[in-house]
């Protein structure tokens, strides 16, 4: 593990990669900014964000310096090393996506060095008031969204009763919490009175995290699901938070013999599920307009470099947050 914290190289293979200016300079290194992030190994869109990232601060004149790991409990004690590293190399504004916001928060650095600002991407650090910024989508409202999107399709159906089954994320990730919590306002009350019928019985977060965000934990998470039906049998819809869970229903609906897939939500965008959607398998994803995202960041990170006060739009466990926006994708927009 050493190793590969110490080479610098090509930030898409897991490496930690070299700043695009060394310079030994402590106020350049003052001003510089650390971009640490998981790997497109397991989820896609992370590379597209990198690239977001560096771009937007380079409309800034901002220099970066690019860490990434591996979304794997290896990869999330990788990144504390990054971030270790990064700040013993003088860099004083990391923007930052966990792999696990805990290991970050047990690691103790954001509190030994009360001087780095930590702007987090995407994915919220929680019970850490070391944090300056979040800069994200409304992660409760994406999960609301996709509710109301089943509740629609339910209402809509003219039936008293639908099946339904949920997917989330990994408990690392905070922002699972927030998708479900977000989703669950809405769904609880159908579910209460008997016209979501969930034939599994779970419901309960605990109950229906994955062990990670990967397509395969996924598909066991749905295969679990389906032991609940009967043969040939599937529920009517399913609440998958992002896309590699919606791709991993797909995929153990598809092994289990169904081909009528049922009503399936999703997230991110992704080219694959973009190409699910077309074809009828997933019904919708949420874009969350990454370019939007990344641009947020860079700004915050341009106003904290020069003492320059940022608005957020609103505040998340009394931190600063700016959302970008979120929009709904369906086969009507291809």
């Amino acid at each position: 593990m050493l190793a590969t914290i110490m080479m610098c190289g090509a930030v898409m293979t897991g490496l930690t990669a070299c700043s695009n200016e060394d310079n030994n300079d402590g106020n350049v290194k003052e001003k510089q900014v650390a971009l640490l992030l998981p790997d497109n190994s397991r989820i896609d869109r992370w590379g597209t964000d990198l690239k977001n990232l560096e771009e937007a601060m380079a409309t800034y004149g901002i220099k970066t310096v690019s860490y990434v790991a591996p979304e794997t409990a290896d990869g999330a004690a990788l990144q504390v090393e990054q971030l270790k590293k990064a700040i013993n190399n003088g860099v004083k504004y990391i923007v930052l996506t966990t792999v696990d916001y805990k290991k970050i928060n047990e690691s103790g650095l954001l509190e030994q060095h009360p001087d780095v600002k930590v702007v987090c991407h995407d994915r919220f650090v929680f019970d850490n008031p070391r944090i300056a910024f979040f800069s994200s989508t409304n992660t409760k409202e994406v999960g609301r969204t996709q509710a109301q999107f089943l509740i629609a399709q339910f209402q809509a159906s003219g039936k008293d009763a639908m099946t339904l089954e949920i997917l989330q994320g990994p408990a690392f990730d905070g922002n699972s919490k927030d998708y479900y919590d977000g989703a669950m306002e809405l769904l609880q009350q159908y579910i209460d009175d008997g016209k979501l019928v969930v034939k599994s019985g779970k419901t309960a977060f605990d109950d229906v995290k994955a062990d990670s965000w990967i397509i395969e934990d996924e598909k066991k998470a749905m295969e679990d699901r389906l032991k609940s039906y009967a043969e040939g049998e599937r529920p009517d819809m399913v609440l998958a938070a992002a896309d590699n869970a919606a791709q991993g229903a797909i995929a153990a609906l598809e092994e289990a013999g169904i081909t009528n897939m049922p009503i399936i939500t999703g997230q991110d965008n992704s080219p694959a599920s973009q190409a699910l959607i077309k074809s009828g398998k997933q019904t919708m994803t949420i874009d969350k307009n990454l370019k939007d995202m990344a641009n947020n960041t860079a700004m915050i990170v341009n106003g904290l470099i020069n003492n320059t006060p940022i608005t957020g739009s609103q505040t998340v466990a009394g931190i600063p947050t700016i959302y970008s926006k979120i929009t709904v994708i369906t086969k009507d927009d291809f």
